[in-house]
């Protein structure tokens, strides 16, 4: 998995760098795919617009994989803290497209099914 990382007035420090990897790391082990590897663009920021709502940081992470865009976004007052629901928003939308197109295969498979066993 492709990670780009974008800091808006916040500096970019290899710490930040490898807490955003490892913190995606188990996002690329569920949509790993050999033939078109997935992109994942993280945008993390150290807002003041933020900091009036409470939160201090906000991180955004755009994932692509064979053709579709999952996107999610998050605010915290820690940046582990934003990054950790991100993480877990995307995981959940990976997570629930695939199980949609497990269900339309099974229901297409015992359609076919279905009509096979009308001429007995």
């Amino acid at each position: 998995m492709n990670i780009t990382i974008k800091t808006t007035q916040h500096e970019l420090t290899p710490s930040v760098q490898r807490l955003v990897e490892e913190k995606f790391a188990t996002l690329g082990k569920i949509v790993e795919n050999p033939q078109s590897p997935a992109m994942l663009s993280c945008e993390i920021e150290e807002s003041i617009a933020a900091v009036r709502a409470g939160a201090k940081y906000r991180a955004e992470g755009n994932l692509s994989v064979d053709g579709k865009l999952f996107r999610a976004e998050a605010e915290n007052s820690t940046l582990e803290g934003a990054i950790d629901r991100v993480r877990d928003e995307l995981v959940r939308e990976v997570g629930r497209t695939s199980g949609k197109e497990r269900g339309l295969m099974k229901r297409g498979g015992a359609a076919l099914k279905r009509m096979l066993r009308f001429g007995r």
